[in-house]
């Protein structure tokens, strides 16, 4: 029996059920367990592996939940950011899963590069300077190391963001040298990188989502510039073989299997300009969310299948074959004699000579 270990995500989504009658090569059940980040205590052993303590659930969906269990798992699915926009830091959890070599969807290295999201533009940067500006819209940047680097501003308008956040946290529209003043004596008050965008005044945003060979695109309208809040309204579009290749070229880049693209569409000239790389933590539109975890079922038992094959059965060793003893016997009555060492029998010839004297 192999455990599946799933982390994070909405609390009422039912993977138990998505994998109860799932089998690891149609033979070998497959237990699933279901926790949050701040569930977890981890130890991992050079020899025996990772070892999780885990509390019970605030919300159990499962009877599993509901008690302290020990759990040993052999493969993670990772759906929640384990760095949280209050504070929340679970990333030595993520290195014990490192440490302990424990397969995951996606791999463990791809969502450890995706803790810092300036790691991920310059992933990203490399494919636009591998393709092109046009071929790969990125949208330009300015790193500060910290507030103290900001002594000078890329332009305005300007969007300001404050080291690694979700859902809008720790961003900042910036309109001109006043405002980025203001922006860089409140960044002074913690040590955090920040970055800078050219604010691009937009009509839609869209999504481009990923779950191994199974895609989505969406367009996303909202009243607010940063695309959030209650106005936020989405629809499906078709994807684009241009969109296909953005996602397809930026997951090859992280590493990652399930992720999602985000983008602006500019409303003066209708240029798009890519925004962010999202890993597996992203969320499932409810009108698709069916469907979608059916495509990460299906990713998963095939990433497990990979990172547990099956046995290969041994291959029967071919038996020598019998001499010939016949046509040995014929081969060594044909052969000549071989002729003794000269030089050993003129020494033998020498002492027999001297013997008879």
């Amino acid at each position: 029996m192999k455990v599946l270990l799933v982390i994070g995500g909405d609390p009422k989504l039912d993977w138990f059920g998505m994998f109860q009658s799932e089998k690891l090569h149609s033979q070998e059940d497959i237990k699933v367990d279901f926790a949050m980040w701040d569930e977890i205590q981890l130890v991992s052993f050079s020899d025996s592996g990772v070892v999780l303590d885990i509390r019970p659930s605030d919300c159990p969906i499962s009877d599993v939940q509901k008690q302290r269990r020990t759990v040993l798992p052999n493969f993670v699915l990772v759906r929640s950011a384990c760095r949280g926009v209050h504070g929340q830091d679970w990333r030595n959890t993520l290195l014990g899963l490192m440490h302990g070599s424990v397969p995951s969807l996606n791999s463990l290295d791809s969502l450890y590069l995706c803790q810092e999201k300036p790691v991920v533009y310059g992933r990203l940067l490399q494919v636009q300077k591998r393709l092109g500006r046009d071929q790969f819209p990125l949208v330009e940047q300015t790193y500060y190391g910290s507030w103290r680097s900001m002594n000078f501003s890329p332009g305005f308008p300007l969007v300001m963001k404050v080291g690694t956040a979700h859902a809008g946290f720790g961003k900042m529209r910036v309109r001109d040298q006043g405002d980025f003043e203001d922006f860089k004596s409140v960044c002074a008050l913690q040590e955090k990188y920040v970055v800078a965008e050219p604010f691009v005044d937009w009509d839609y945003d869209f999504r481009i989502q990923k779950i191994g060979s199974h895609y989505r695109s969406f367009r996303r309208y909202s009243t607010n510039w940063k695309g959030k809040g209650a106005s936020q309204r989405d629809e499906d579009v078709p994807i684009s073989e241009q969109h296909r290749q953005w996602i397809d070229e930026a997951a090859a880049a992280l590493g990652m299997d399930i992720c999602a693209l985000d983008g602006v569409h500019r409303k003066s000239d209708g240029r798009e300009f890519i925004l962010e790389l999202n890993d597996s933590a992203f969320g499932f539109v409810a009108r698709h969310q069916q469907e979608d975890m059916e495509a990460v079922r299906d990713l998963v038992l095939l990433k497990m299948a990979q990172a547990y094959p099956l046995p290969q059965p041994a291959k029967p060793v071919a038996a020598a074959p019998e001499p010939d003893t016949a046509a040995a016997s014929a081969a060594q009555s044909s052969e000549e004699p071989v002729a003794p060492n000269r030089r050993l029998a003129e020494e033998i010839r020498r002492l027999h000579l001297q013997l008879e004297r």
